[in-house]
């Protein structure tokens, strides 16, 4: 069930396994965010979310243009792994009559998983 705080890993928990910890953007000192580079290629995804709304924007840049942007609301919670090699976030959110996770995996390569997006397969 939802609680009305988002859970976020410690900042030294960010620093083991993404590189950085979360700091306050200049624009509103509310929003944390934390910069990641993408595997090897020069990419860069962003983690940004705000305590308080509890909501989650997950950006992936390359060559200077974002390429991916999701947004999430009423968020529960945010988890960190590192396991088999590769590093990630996952993004949780579990509201009555709706769960979603969802997956970005930002080491050796960006991979996105999320239910909530339709290839069209």
């Amino acid at each position: 069930m939802a609680s009305d705080i988002m859970e976020v890993p410690e900042d030294s928990d960010f620093i083991e396994v993404l590189g950085s910890a979360p700091e306050p953007t200049e624009y509103d000192r509310d929003i944390l965010q934390v910069e990641v580079p993408a595997g090897d290629t020069g990419d860069f995804v962003t983690l940004s979310f705000d305590l308080g709304a509890r909501s989650v924007r997950l950006t992936k840049e390359s060559m200077g243009e974002c390429e991916v942007e999701i947004y999430r609301e009423q968020v529960d919670r945010i988890l960190l792994y590192s396991r088999d090699g590769e590093h990630g976030i996952i993004v949780e959110v579990d509201v009555p009559g709706f769960k979603c996770e969802l997956r970005a995996v930002v080491h050796p390569r960006f991979r996105l998983v999320d239910p909530m997006l339709y290839s069209g397969r």
